[in-house]
């Protein structure tokens, strides 16, 4: 529905007020399409949140919902045109964690400042993580791994989508923590890594839960943990590399910015109706099915998670002075 003429004179602050009404603004918003805009081309986990949301939130909005892939540049491109267009609501960016907390750091340039030219709506999906390990590889959990990698200096290996990825910086976080090394190997996406480690090229890969999770029942690979902090109801058989390594956090998501500056009130509606499209009884389902739980925590929420996994992501992807460039 439009929002009302009268002025919201209090702005969105988390969870709760963005579960509530939205409140109104000075002219009926919105009164044209609205544009999700997916950084990367379609098929990609990103491509799927953004169409379900389009689908659900479109009746409520009153106004056509459109999705627009713009890829280049591992999100950047996407990022930067959302990110140079006005505050009026209409461009709203569907980003995944690197665009914003890791990008920044191992680009020379990403063509915007996400702490000033991107205002966050909402936290949208996390994208459940995994370390894999090709069965030749004599360890069944992340204890053996970790005492193989001790005991074999140099020798393990693992894979992941590309160089700076999440699961690049994550993986040299984990043994950092774990106290061993292990040698990153980068692909050019996901798909290729997991080809390589069916065919025992290479022995371990962090990769998201969702590409390899047939490949454990098949007996082509072993599932040893998860990157979450808690176990994954979609399966909870699975054990988290916390419960080994106390504290560890490799967590992936999806969020919903806007243009910086965007007002409060219109980030607020923006956040309601996203919120409200994702946790859908049938939205969520079929994104848990894909190992994409639902985390809608409003703006406040998403502002602090930003904050704190650029502090950590930045500090370590200076250690290893990791670059793309």
């Amino acid at each position: 529905m439009n929002l009302t003429r009268r002025r919201l004179l209090v702005a969105a602050g988390g969870c709760a007020a963005a579960a509530a009404a939205p409140l109104a603004i000075a002219q009926a918003y919105p009164n044209r399409p609205l544009t999700i805009v997916v950084p990367y081309p379609p098929g990609a986990s990103t491509d799927q949140v953004a169409r379900l949301v389009q689908q659900r939130m479109q009746p409520d909005v009153g106004v056509p919902v459109v999705v627009d892939n713009r890829g280049g540049a591992n999100g950047n491109v996407g990022a930067a045109y959302v990110a140079k267009s006005p505050p009026d609501g209409y461009r709203i960016l569907l980003a995944t964690q690197p665009i914003v907390t890791i990008n920044p750091y191992v680009y020379k340039s990403i063509g915007f400042d996400p702490n000033k030219e991107l205002t966050p709506i909402t936290c949208g999906v996390n994208a459940v993580v995994c370390i894999a390990v090709h069965p030749s590889l004599p360890v069944n959990n992340i204890a053996e791994l970790i005492a193989y990698g001790k005991a074999h200096p140099g020798e393990l290996n693992f894979g992941t989508a590309g160089a700076g990825s999440p699961q690049h910086v994550g993986g040299l976080l984990f043994a950092q923590r774990a106290g061993f090394e292990w040698t990153h190997v980068p692909y050019r996406g996901g798909g290729p890594m997991v080809t390589d480690l069916l065919a025992g090229n290479i022995k371990a890969g962090i990769v998201t839960l969702s590409a390899v999770k047939n490949y454990q029942s098949e007996g082509k690979l072993k599932i040893l943990a998860i990157g979450e902090t808690k176990r994954f109801p979609g399966a909870p058989n699975l054990p988290t590399i916390a419960e080994t390594v106390p504290g560890f956090d490799l967590t992936t998501w999806l969020g919903f910015f806007g243009p910086g500056g965007l007002p409060p009130d219109i980030v607020q509606f923006l956040a309601h109706h996203i919120e409200v499209a994702l946790n859908d009884r049938e939205v969520s389902r079929k994104l848990l099915d894909s190992a994409l739980p639902v985390r809608a925590e409003g703006p406040a929420a998403l502002a602090q998670l930003v904050a704190s996994d650029q502090a950590a992501y930045q500090k370590i992807i200076r250690e290893r002075n990791i670059t793309t460039d």
